[in-house]
C-alpha cells in the first residue's frame, strides 16, 4: 500500500560538493544523513530550489550543520514549498568521511 510519502536516496559524498537534485512531492521534508569516517567534523547544508538551477539553504537562519561524529542524523523541515532539493558537503576537517543522505517528502 502506498502511503503518499516518497523517499529518494542521494549518491554518497566523499569530497566537498553537492548531490544531484531530486524533485519533491510535498512541502514537509525529512532528511536522513549518515556519516562515517569523520575525524574532526563535516559541515553539510540541505538546499532547496524552485527552478532546479538556483539553490538556497533550507535552514531558517541560513546556518550550515556541523556533524562531529559518525552516525545517522534526522532533520524534519515543515512547510518548505520547494520543488527540488539536494545536499551539499560544505567542508571536511580531517579523515576521509562518507556522507550518505536521503530525503522523504509528503
Amino acid at each position: 500500500m502506498q502511503s503518499g510519502y516518497e523517499v529518494h536516496q542521494f549518491s554518497d559524498l566523499t569530497s566537498v560538493g553537492v548531490t544531484a537534485s531530486t524533485q519533491t512531492a510535498g512541502i514537509n521534508l525529512a532528511f536522513q544523513i549518515t556519516t562515517s569516517g569523520i575525524s574532526t567534523n563535516v559541515v553539510i547544508r540541505m538546499e532547496g530550489s524552485l527552478d532546479d538551477t538556483n539553490f538556497f539553504n533550507l535552514d531558517d537562519e541560513d546556518a550550515d550543520t556541523t556533524l562531529t561524529a559518525d552516525g545517522t542524523y534526522g532533520y524534519a523541515l515543515s512547510g518548505c514549498p520547494v520543488k527540488h532539493v539536494r545536499v551539499r558537503l560544505v567542508s571536511i576537517s580531517g579523515g576521509s568521511p562518507t556522507v550518505s543522505s536521503a530525503v522523504g517528502a509528503a
